[in-house]
């Protein structure tokens, strides 16, 4: 499915320290560490409707309605942590 498509990575970051990412709206979440990463990956033509919002200790991923696509979590060394829809 992915090959077939071409597909774009976000690397979210907790830099200041601590930070909840949450994918939203189906509300799951990674507790990370400061200088810990996680990577979305997603195709690319969905990109311009992902709504990222930071906020101390939080980042939310507001991604486009279930079912139009797959979208990969990858932790920091690039292995998959969830497929999201």
């Amino acid at each position: 499915m992915e090959a077939d498509r071409p597909m774009i990575e976000i690397k979210l970051a907790a830099t200041d320290g601590p930070a909840r990412i949450t994918f939203e709206p189906g509300g799951t979440a990674f507790s990370l560490d400061a200088d810990e990463f996680i990577t979305l990956r997603l195709d690319a033509s969905l990109a311009p409707s992902i709504e990222v919002n930071i906020w101390p200790n939080g980042i939310s991923v507001w991604l486009p309605y279930p079912g139009e696509s797959d979208y990969i979590v990858l932790d920091s060394s690039g292995r998959e942590v969830a497929r999201l829809w």
